[in-house]
Formats: structure tokens, sequence, C-alpha cells
């Protein structure tokens, strides 16, 4: 029978079965292989918190586009948990962001989540920010996974204090 596509070579599985388990997996593999790990500062529960904003964020916000002068603009709304998700993540997220590419990034909180405005000089920046709209803007950057491990030894992360270095559940 030929083999299903992307299916494990060694007979032994390799995913996790569930992302988060799976991130939160590979950076205590990270954290166990480094022999200055402080144990101390550990801190995986503020990453599993992160890491269900990130799941809300993604799955359960509600977002409204609309193209501004340089760039794009997005309501970023939810309800129940999520307005919290959107309100710690995506100001942090466009802190670290803004910058990149020559892109600026704004945001103004609203009472059920956040109006986040991306713009830039460049035509063609602009064609980008539109083009990846809110989800690939949020991951623009490659910062996620430095900052990921970062939270989980318990290390302060976004300069903005509005990220997990401090999550209270």
């Amino acid at each position: 029978m030929a083999r299903m596509h992307g299916q494990a070579t060694s007979g032994v599985p390799t995913l996790p079965g569930q992302d988060a388990f799976g991130a939160i997996a590979e950076i205590v593999q990270t954290l166990e292989a480094d022999p200055k790990t402080d144990w101390s500062e550990v801190d995986l529960e503020a990453l599993r918190q992160h890491l269900i904003d990130m799941n809300d964020v993604t799955l359960r916000a509600v977002v409204a586009s609309k193209p501004v002068d340089g760039g794009l603009e997005m309501a970023v709304t939810g309800s129940g948990r999520t307005i919290a998700a959107i309100q710690r993540m995506v100001p942090a997220h466009a802190a670290e962001i803004n910058g990149h590419n020559g892109w600026a990034a704004k945001t103004a909180m609203l009472d059920n989540g956040v109006l986040l405005t991306v713009t830039a000089g460049d035509p063609k920046e602009v064609q980008h920010i539109r083009a990846l709209s809110f989800i690939g803007i949020l991951v623009s950057g490659s910062h996620h996974q430095p900052h990921h491990l970062a939270m989980a030894k318990g290390e302060p992360v976004h300069a903005a204090g509005t990220e997990h270095a401090q999550h209270v559940h």
C-alpha cells in the first residue's frame, strides 16, 4: 500500500497531536538540553496561557479590515475571553512589528478588542500589508519562537509590558 503524504518513515509518530502541546514540548526539550536553564525561573504556565491567547486570537477573533491611506486598518474584536486575549496580544505584537519592513503599526483599544493600523510609505509594502491582512501581519517578523522560549524561562517579553511575563489568570 502506498505511503500517505507526510507519513513518518521511521514507524514512530512525530506529531504531538495538538499544536500547543507540541510547542510546549519543544520548549521543554530546549530547556532540558540547556545546562544553564534556571529551573527556579521557568514558567511554563505563562507560555500555556499565551498559547491559549494565540488560539483565541487566531481562531475566534473577528477581523473587519479596510484599506486606509498607506495601509490597512483592522478592527479585531471578540467576545468573552477572546476580548482579553486580543487586548493582550495585538498591542504587544504591533510594538514588535513596528518598523519591520518600514511599517508603522499602532493600536487603539476598543471595548471589545483592538483597532490595529499598519501603514508604510513604500507602495510595494502597502500592497504587502494589505495582502497579509491581520493574521499575516501578526505572524510577521519571526519573533514567536524566541518569544516563547523567553516566556518559558521567565524572562521579560515585549517592551510594552503587555504580554504574559506578568500573566495572571
